[in-house]
């Protein structure tokens, strides 16, 4: 899982220079137990899935072990070398691109599944309209999009960046139908008992009348 890089306001060396230092604080080298959780319990979907800000790749191989046919974007090459070793290692099939996801949306299609892990709650602060046209273009009616998202109910400090129910119905409702939203805690390396979280599974609908 990764924030990824939402815009060009990162450096590629400075992003880089998170991984060449260290794990980043939303790195836990294992895939996330919400979208595990998801996987097994709440999806009967399979097909086509794209990660925006896949980092070490444990998200996205854990999509590909569930049937899925992933695609996985970050930013970072050391993030993607270490995904791509991640793939390797556990045998998993998932085609990982280097790019910037703005970049890589206009000729990337339309997917089953669109999955992040902490991009959203960064990119709404930035432009949340670039963002949701990169949500259109990699969506058609009947796809599905799952957020895990920082909770503005988190006291905390060192936590992502919080939104609330209403903000996540107000900016993600305006192209899509929430099919489930939940309450959960991020895993941290830093604190024990994570940070809070919005799980968020969306659907496009039919049509937007």
């Amino acid at each position: 899982m990764s924030l990824a890089k939402p815009t060009q306001s990162l450096d590629v060396m400075d992003w880089d220079r998170m991984y060449r230092e260290g794990l980043p604080p939303w790195e836990t080298s294992a895939p996330a137990a919400e979208l595990v959780r998801i996987l097994r319990q709440e999806l009967t979907l399979r097909g086509t899935a794209l990660e925006l800000g896949c980092g070490t790749g444990a998200d996205a191989v854990c999509l590909a072990q569930h049937g899925f046919d992933v695609t996985a974007v970050d930013f970072s090459p050391i993030a993607l070398e270490r995904a791509r070793h991640r793939g390797r290692r556990e045998d998993t099939p998932v085609h990982f691109v280097l790019d910037d996801v703005y970049e890589f949306a206009p000729t990337a299609g339309e997917f089953d599944l669109v999955y992040d892990a902490g991009f959203y709650h960064f990119a709404r602060r930035l432009d949340l309209d670039r963002f949701l046209d990169l949500l259109w273009r990699l969506t058609r009616p009947g796809s599905l999009y799952l957020t895990l998202a920082g909770n503005a109910d988190e006291t905390a400090e060192g936590g992502p960046p919080g939104v609330t129910e209403h903000e996540i119905r107000y900016e993600l409702g305006r192209l899509l139908d929430v099919v489930q939203l939940r309450t959960f805690r991020f895993e941290s390396p830093n604190r024990a008992e994570g940070y809070l979280g919005w799980s968020c599974l969306m659907q496009r609908p039919e049509s937007l009348v």
